[in-house]
C-alpha cells in the first residue's frame, strides 16, 4: 500500500480548520424561515396584525389563538379568531381562521372578542369567547334605544366546540349575559381542589370596592348550558384603580397561584397577582408587571414544565412613530419563578439554541468592536455598520460605575457616524433607575416621551448580563434574568446603530452577535 506523505495531510487539516473557523458574514446565515415575532398570518402578502392572544398547549404543540385584525364589509364586522401553531417559538404554521364573525347586523357575533380554549376529559375542545355587537335601534313602542341583537347588553359570552381544532361549531343557544356592556374575555379552567370548572370574566361591579372586577362563574361540565353557569363571586377586585382588567389568566406553579391581567388604562401593562395557597389572599410584588407597555394583553400558559407569557407588541399610532396602537406582533417570554414566587421574564431558551451562529459587526471605522469604557464626562457614541435583516441575537455585559446619566444602544442612524444618536434608543437610565425605549429622539438633550419603560435598581460597580433579540421592527431586551423590555422601533434593520453614553460612567463589554 502506498504511504501518504504527512505534509499534504497536515495542509488538508489546516485548510479544513480554516473553512470551519471562518466567521459567518452578517446576514449570511440561512435561518430557514425563523420568526420570533410573527403576525397573525404567515402569508407575506397580507399585512394582518395579531391582537389579543389565547395560548393553548395541547399534546406537544402550542396553539396561539388570537384576534386577527381584519374586518368585513361593514365597520361593525371584525376580529375573527385565528390560530398559528409552534413547537419551538421560532417556526410557526398558519392554521387560518378558527372562528369567524357573522356578517349579520343583528348577530351578537358581528365582532368577536377574546376568549380561551380548553380540552375536555372526552378529548373534545371547547372555546369560550366574547360576542360583541353594540348596534342599537329605537323601539317604536317604547321610544328607547335597544340593542339590535335582542340582548340587553353589547357583550355576551359564547361557546363553540371542535373535535380537531380545525372545524369549530358554535352553540347558538349558549349566551351568557352579565349586568354590564363590559362583560368579556372569558378564561375557563378546571379546579382540581374544588372539582369543578371556573370561568373568569372581565367586567364591572359598582357595588364593589372598585368598579373594575374579574367575576367568577362555575359549572360541573364544559357542556353545561349558559343557564347552568352560576355566578360565584368577584374573584379579584382591582386593587389600584378603576381601569378594566382585560384578558385574565390563572395558573398554578409550584404552590403559587397566579392571576395575570392587562391594564386598560394609562400604563397599558400586563400585571399579575399571586396567592400562596388555593384560598389565600391576593398579594403583589413591588414590580407587579411582566414587561412594559410593548407587551399587552399578556396571558400565561405552561409548555411542559416551563411557564410562558404571550402577548402582542402593538403597531405605532403614526405608522413609523408615535405611541402604541392596537394589534401587532406576537411576543413570547419564558418566565422564571424565584423562590419568593416572583416571576421574571427571560429569553426563551430555544432562541439561544437556534440563533447560535456568531457573526461579527465592525465599527463604522472598519475596526473590530472592542470593550467600551465611558468615563461619563461627555456624550460618546461608537457607530456600527448596518444591522442585518436577519433575526439578530445580541449578548453583552454592562458595568455600572456611577449613578448619573444614561447609556445603551441607539438605532436608526442614517449614516456612518460616531458620536451621534439615531431616532430611537434603548437606554439604561441611571438617573431614574429604569430601562427605557425612546422612539422620538431629536438630540442628546431631547429624547421625547418614553415609549416603554421598566423600573430597575442599578447598583454602582456592578455588572449585569443583557440578552437582546431583534426581528424586524420588534426588540426584546432581557436584563440580568430579572426584567424584560419589548418595544417597536421601525427603522432598525438596514440602518446603522451605535453604542452610546450620555453622561454615564459605565462599561459595555463581551458584546457578541448571533444569527
Amino acid at each position: 500500500m502506498k504511504k501518504l506523505s504527512a505534509i499534504p495531510i497536515l495542509i488538508l487539516i489546516i485548510c479544513l480548520c480554516a473553512v470551519a473557523c471562518t466567521p459567518a458574514g452578517v446576514g449570511s446565515v440561512d435561518q430557514k424561515g425563523a420568526n420570533v415575532f410573527p403576525v397573525s398570518t404567515m402569508d407575506d402578502s397580507l399585512a394582518v396584525a395579531m391582537g389579543d392572544v389565547m395560548p393553548f398547549y395541547d399534546d406537544g404543540v402550542m396553539n396561539i389563538y388570537h384576534l386577527r385584525d381584519s374586518t368585513g364589509t361593514n365597520s361593525i364586522f371584525y376580529h375573527p379568531i385565528a390560530r398559528i401553531t409552534t413547537t419551538d417559538f421560532i417556526h410557526y404554521t398558519d392554521e387560518g381562521v378558527a372562528l369567524d364573525f357573522e356578517e349579520k347586523i343583528t348577530s351578537i357575533d358581528a365582532a368577536l372578542g377574546t376568549g380561551s380554549f380548553i380540552k375536555g376529559p372526552d378529548g373534545k375542545y371547547h372555546c369560550f369567547y366574547t360576542g360583541h355587537n353594540g348596534m342599537t335601534e329605537k323601539n317604536p313602542d317604547t321610544g328607547k334605544d335597544e340593542f339590535v341583537t335582542g340582548f340587553e347588553h353589547a357583550e355576551i359570552v359564547r361557546h363553540a366546540t371542535s373535535t380537531d381544532q380545525k372545524t369549530w361549531v358554535k352553540d347558538e343557544d349558549f349566551n351568557l349575559e352579565g349586568w354590564e356592556n363590559d362583560f368579556r374575555d372569558p378564561y375557563v379552567y378546571y379546579d382540581s381542589v374544588d372539582s369543578c370548572y371556573y370561568m373568569l370574566i372581565t367586567t364591572r361591579d359598582y357595588n364593589a370596592a372598585s368598579p373594575a372586577v374579574i367575576k367568577r362563574y362555575t359549572a360541573t361540565s364544559l357542556d353545561a348550558s349558559s343557564d347552568e353557569w352560576e355566578y360565584v363571586d368577584n374573584f379579584f377586585v382591582n386593587d389600584e384603580g378603576s381601569y378594566n382588567m382585560e384578558c385574565p389568566s390563572y395558573i398554578e406553579l409550584n404552590g403559587f397561584y397566579y392571576l395575570a391581567y392587562s391594564e386598560q388604562g394609562d400604563n397599558r401593562v400586563t400585571h399579575y397577582r399571586y396567592k400562596t395557597s388555593h384560598d389565600g389572599e391576593w398579594q403583589k410584588f413591588e414590580r407587579d408587571s411582566i414587561d412594559a407597555s410593548g407587551f399587552y394583553a399578556g396571558r400565561l400558559e405552561k409548555f411542559g414544565d416551563k411557564l410562558y407569557a404571550f402577548a402582542w407588541c402593538a403597531r405605532l399610532s403614526g405608522g413609523t412613530s408615535g405611541g402604541f396602537d392596537w394589534g401587532g406582533s406576537l411576543v413570547t417570554h419564558e418566565l422564571v419563578q424565584l423562590p419568593s414566587g416572583e416571576l421574571c421574564a427571560v429569553m426563551p431558551e430555544s432562541y439561544k439554541q437556534f440563533f447560535s451562529t456568531e457573526v461579527f459587526y465592525k465599527t463604522v471605522d472598519g475596526k473590530k468592536l472592542e470593550d467600551l469604557s465611558f468615563d461619563g464626562t461627555q456624550f460618546t457614541a461608537v457607530g456600527m455598520e448596518k444591522l442585518s435583516t436577519n433575526v439578530t441575537r445580541i449578548s453583552l455585559t454592562v458595568e455600572v460605575n456611577g449613578d448619573k446619566g444614561n447609556f445603551g444602544l441607539s438605532f436608526g442612524l442614517d449614516g456612518n457616524y460616531n458620536n451621534r444618536l439615531g431616532s430611537a434608543i434603548i437606554t439604561f437610565d441611571l438617573d431614574s433607575n429604569r430601562l427605557t425605549c425612546y422612539n422620538g429622539v431629536s438630540s442628546i438633550l431631547r429624547y421625547g416621551a418614553p415609549l416603554a419603560s421598566v423600573s430597575f435598581g442599578f447598583e454602582q460597580n456592578k455588572s449585569y448580563n443583557v440578552d437582546i433579540i431583534i426581528d424586524g421592527e420588534i426588540i426584546s431586551v432581557y436584563l440580568n434574568g430579572e426584567i424584560a423590555l419589548t418595544s417597536r422601533i421601525t427603522d432598525m434593520d438596514e440602518s446603522n446603530f451605535a453604542f452610546y453614553s450620555n453622561g454615564a460612567q459605565a462599561k459595555i463589554r463581551d458584546v457578541k452577535f448571533y444569527e
